[in-house]
């Protein structure tokens, strides 16, 4: 009996009792919110592809298939978490915390040189994200609206460029400062947003 309620205690024993308490439905939804993460992670990927590539983007369509900015952004997660991950697969290889680490401090340029394309490919999708989330205008909120979301969503797309320009010429200074640009239009349009956005 003690086994059994360690075993409750615990994050997954707990969410599975929990699914058994809310019954079939539960299950239903979460199994098409997962499939409907894993899609926009599809397309948000595909999409950072593209715009790496130079080819024509249609970000109205993929807008157009999501009723929210959730399955989006959910790639910002861990690979844990379910989302898409950066780097050695774990915990940490979350693309929310990989920018806030590079903007705090610069990578040698060993690390630089061994991660250089994980990092290109981690800015391409947070372009691909801005563009997409540049479709998802929120309601106003604090005299804040769909004029600043887009300027958040922008300076994020900018100073992603930036990052791949730096991450390119092996400048370690540059790409520390673009993380931090990053990062802070990401604060700042949470900090403005982040309730009617979700």
């Amino acid at each position: 009996m003690n086994r059994f309620v360690r075993k409750l205690t615990s994050g997954s024993a707990l969410a599975l009792a929990l699914a058994l308490l809310a019954g079939p439905g539960y299950s239903a939804l979460a199994q098409k919110e997962d499939k409907e993460v894993k899609e926009a992670q599809k397309d948000v990927l595909k999409l950072a592809k593209d715009i790496e590539a130079g080819n024509k983007v249609d970000v109205a369509a993929i807008r157009k298939k999501y009723e929210e900015l959730e399955p989006i952004m959910h790639a910002f997660k861990p690979s844990t978490k379910g989302g898409i991950g950066i780097g050695k697969p774990g915990p940490g290889d979350s693309i929310e915390q990989k920018i806030i680490n590079l903007g705090k401090r610069s990578l040698s340029p060993a690390t630089l040189s061994k991660e250089k394309a994980d990092l290109i490919k981690m800015a391409y999708i947070n372009i691909a994200i801005g563009q997409i989330a540049n479709h998802y205008p929120p309601k106003a909120k604090g005299g804040k609206g769909p004029r600043e979301w887009k300027q958040y969503n922008e300076d994020m797309i900018k100073s992603s460029q930036e990052f791949i320009k730096a991450v390119k010429a092996d400048d370690t200074a540059k790409l520390k400062t673009a993380a931090a640009n990053i990062n802070s239009a990401c604060n700042n349009c949470h900090s403005d947003f982040r309730d009617t956005s979700e």
